[in-house]
């Protein structure tokens, strides 16, 4: 019996020193801290460019023609152009020879569709310049898909030479 007894003894001894070595601990902890960095991100392509490629036209004559910007972004955003043919520091239409006069060439912008949620076009006919960047759309703010539409005003004199005019216009979204 005392052999029972001590037999008793030591394994509730080693049940109460396992259950207060375990049971006892100290609960342990560690902290996670996601982080990121949103990159800033904004997307410009020109559609409808092919209203602007007017073919053969009688001198004296007057074009219209839309195109748009389509923009997307994360960030607030502003439309600008520039001129970056013809001649130097100038919008002008330019063949081999001759030009068509930057005052005869404007521009002015308005919300497409999708409209920017934000933000001003040009009701002013405005134009181009070949020194420096003009405004297109001003205070744009972040948007998953949107349009501008810039329609062109060429005004060809009656005493224009013949010739295979061109110019090349440079879009910019800027942050």
């Amino acid at each position: 019996m005392k052999r029972g007894v001590l037999l008793a003894v030591c394994i509730l001894v080693v049940v109460l020193v396992t259950v207060s070595f375990f049971g006892t601990a100290a609960a342990v902890t560690e902290g996670v801290s996601p982080t990121l960095t949103v990159s800033n991100s904004l997307a410009l392509a020109m559609e409808d460019t092919g209203n602007v490629q007017w073919g053969s036209q009688s001198a004296g004559g007057n074009l219209t023609g839309t195109i748009q910007a389509r923009i997307s972004g994360n960030a607030n955003w502003s439309l600008t152009v520039q001129s970056t043919s013809g001649y130097p520091g100038t919008n002008e239409l330019t063949d081999d020879n001759h030009k068509i006069a930057s005052s005869c060439f404007t521009y002015t912008s308005a919300a497409g569709t999708p409209a920017p949620p934000t933000g001003n076009g040009l009701v002013t006919s405005t134009s181009f310049d070949g020194s420096n960047q003009t405004a297109v759309w001003s205070d744009g703010t972040a948007t998953g898909d949107c349009r501008v539409a810039i329609t062109y005003d060429l005004q060809i004199p009656a005493s224009q030479a013949p010739g295979a005019y061109t110019a090349t216009h440079t879009y910019t979204l800027v942050p």
